[in-house]
């Protein structure tokens, strides 16, 4: 019998998704190259990117992302 994963519905920067991915990090690797400097905030708080791949994620969870920009 083959699993099947379990689609959640997301809002990815207030845009509906379904996806698979249980993990911050994986949900990510669809949305921002390695290369990218970014902040990501689950459910308004944020998530420092050493936290990432421990970040669960579950349905109707809201994901932003923003650009990081130097200076202040």
């Amino acid at each position: 019998m083959m699993y099947k994963e379990k689609l959640m519905q997301l809002y990815v920067n207030d845009e509906p998704v379904l996806s698979e991915h249980n993990t911050l990090s994986a949900l990510l690797e669809s949305y921002v190259s390695t290369e990218q400097r970014v902040a990501v905030a689950v459910n308004q708080q944020v998530v420092p990117r050493s936290l990432w791949s421990d970040c669960l994620l579950k349905d109707n969870d809201r994901i932003d992302i923003f650009e990081s920009i130097a200076g202040g």
